[in-house]
Order: structure tokens, then sequence, then C-alpha cells
């Protein structure tokens, strides 16, 4: 086996959660507000509960064959050739997702924090710092998560603490001003970043020693990244409104700079910073981890280690040159990617489920009526 390492449905249940909220913490409450207006938080809570559908399919997949992973799946049931093609449109998807999380990365730091830092010298940073992680395993990986996870809940709870006297309940107001139609359009947009990017971890279920525990830990991971996310949104629609939401690039470090206590405690987005360069790493480091293992598997090469170094190459310069800049990204994000996540992460994956119970009753009716004649 490529991996050896195992990881328990805790540990699991932390990187979906990371993976939840990772980019979509800066990036989700402006897509949101622009299209839902005040009414953003609907569209956000909406989302949750239709991610919950797709948590459903994708633990469906894993119960056909549960040691192995989604590119392994895709040659079993649909067979050498037509397997390897789904795998490589599943592969590249998963490097477009990387390379974005990367590029995301560069553009936040350059524009927020670094800002005479080439953002090419942020990323390279970023992806040896992934380049360590991959290399070390999975367990490494998730059990260095499990390490981060209190700084981060502590972290999210000490910025909406301090956020809650800044509240405005008149920013919700007019609840369905302008319908039902813009909460339908923002849930829809909400889509492909970040839930039904969730099937890029079907690259990690087989290595969850408990199966049964695994697909709870799944829901349970979603469920919290997206009442988080829910709660980023609401914040914004309430501290900062939606107008003044929708006009920024990352309106959640905005939240952190509106924090003044005392005339002591004051611009903390520091906190923001922080908890999203957690979530992102890994985020990013497991996506990294995923397509490095899924070209092993395709190629049927014994380690995928040997493959870390060269798709740095590859992700690198995709990553610089993939937008021109953050505006061009931030459109790509609210137009293009939705339908193109429905496609690799929902429509090939239930075509996938569909032929595999099919082939499966086949399978064991000839095994029945063999035993029966």
């Amino acid at each position: 086996m490529l991996e050896e390492g195992k990881i328990n449905a805790g540990e699991f249940s932390i990187i979906v959660f990371t993976f939840t909220v990772g980019t979509a913490v800066l990036h989700a409450p402006a897509l949101l507000a622009t299209i839902a207006k005040q009414d953003a938080w609907l569209a956000a809570a909406l989302t949750v509960l239709i991610s919950l559908l797709f948590i459903f399919i994708y633990n469906h997949l894993i119960s056909l064959y549960p040691s192995m992973t989604y590119v392994e799946v895709n040659e079993k049931i649909l067979g050498k050739w037509l397997g390897k093609l789904a795998s490589v449109l599943y592969l590249f998807y998963i490097f477009h997702i990387t390379a974005g999380g990367y590029r995301g990365i560069g553009d936040f730091f350059t524009t927020q924090v670094m800002v005479e830092t080439p953002s090419q010298v942020i990323m390279i940073l970023f992806l040896l710092t992934s380049i360590i992680g991959v290399r070390l395993g999975l367990e490494v990986i998730c059990r260095t998560a499990v390490i981060f996870l209190p700084w981060i809940l502590l972290l999210l709870s000490l910025l909406f603490i301090f956020l809650i006297p800044l509240i405005k309940l008149e920013n919700l107001q007019p609840i369905f001003g302008e319908g039902i139609k813009p909460i339908i359009n923002g849930f829809y947009s909400q889509l492909g970043l970040p839930y039904l990017q969730l099937h890029i971890l079907l690259m990690v279920t087989p290595f969850v020693t408990e199966k049964a525990e695994a697909k709870k830990a799944f829901y349970l991971g979603t469920v919290i990244g997206g009442i988080i996310l829910f709660i980023f949104v609401l914040f914004c629609i309430l501290v900062l409104g939606a107008d003044f939401t929708s006009r920024q690039a990352y309106p959640t470090y905005v939240l952190g700079k509106k924090i003044s206590i005392g005339n002591f405690l004051e611009r903390v987005e520091v906190i923001v910073a922080i908890i999203w360069i957690f979530t992102i790493y890994f985020k990013v480091t497991i996506c990294y981890y995923g397509l490095t293992l899924g070209l092993a598997q395709l190629f049927g090469l014994k380690d995928y280690k040997i493959l870390i170094f060269p798709s740095a190459f590859l992700i690198l310069p995709f990553s610089i040159f993939m937008t021109p800049n953050v505006v061009h990204l931030n459109n790509y994000i609210a137009k293009t990617l939705t339908p193109f996540s429905l496609t690799i992460c929902f429509f090939l994956p239930i075509l996938l489920l569909i032929i595999g119970k099919i082939r499966m009753k086949r399978a064991s009716a000839k095994v029945s009526n063999h035993s029966s004649g």
C-alpha cells in the first residue's frame, strides 16, 4: 500500500472541519453578500443543510469499497481505461484547487499583511511547509491538526465575543427584502467553496481505522465547519452591513480591524489571519497529499513521495498564472467554480455510485445463482 499511516475518526473529523473553513472563511462572506445582500446569512445556513446531501453520497461511495481511494474506486467500477480517464479529471480538479489555495495565500498576504513582499515568496514558503507535511505522511498532518485545533477554537471564540458589542440588528433588515431568488443564487454560488470540495477527502477516508465512525465524523466535521462559516457571514452582515461586506475582498479580516475595547484592545485582525493560516494550511496540504497519492495510484507507482517535488514545480507556476488579479479570482469563484465542482464532485460520483450499485447487485445475483445451481 502506498500509504501505511492510519488515522482515527476524531482526527478525520478535525481534518474535515479545517478543510471546510479553509479558504471559504475569507471569501464566502463577500461572495454571499454580493448576491444575497442582507439575506446572506440565510443563504449560508441553507448551504450547510444542502451540503449534507453531498456527504450522504460520498459516504455511500465509501461503503462500496471502504479500503480504496476514489482513484482506485474509479478503476474498480468503470474499468481500467475509463476509470483512469475519470481519475485524470478528478486529479486535475484537485490540482486546480491546490494551486488556487496557494494563490489565495499569496494574494491575501501581499494585499493585507506584507504588501511589499512578492506573492511568489509567500507561496513558496507555504509550499515548502506543505512539502514537509506531505513527506511526513497523513498521520503527521492529522495529528498536527489535532494539536492546533484548541488554538483555532480559542481564537474563534475570542473573535466572536469581541464582536458582540459591535452588532447592529438593523443590518439584517429587511429579511427576504428581495425575495427568495437571491438567497437561492447565493447558496448555489457557495456550493463550490467549500462543500463540493470535500469530495477530495475521499483520498483520505480509506486510512480511517473506524469505518462506521468515519461516516459520522464526515457529517460532524462538515456541520461544525459550516456553522463557523455561517457565524462569520452573520457577523459580517451584523457588524459591517451587506453593502460594505460585498465591497471588501476579505471582509472577515476587516471584522478584526473594527474591534476596539477600552482604547486598549484594538485592531485584532491578526486573530482572523491566524485562524485562516492554520485552516488553509491543512486544506492545501491535504489537497497536495491527495494529488500526489492519486497520481501515484494512477501510474501504478510504489511510492507517492517521489512525486512531491515534481508536483511542486507544476503547482507553483500554475498558481501564479491561473488568474491575473484578486478581482478575477473572486469573479471566477462566484461564476465558474460551482459548475466546475458540480461536474467533478457531484454528477460523476452519482454516476459512479449508480454503476457500482448495479455491478454489485449483478455480482451477488451471479453468486446466488451459482450456489443454487
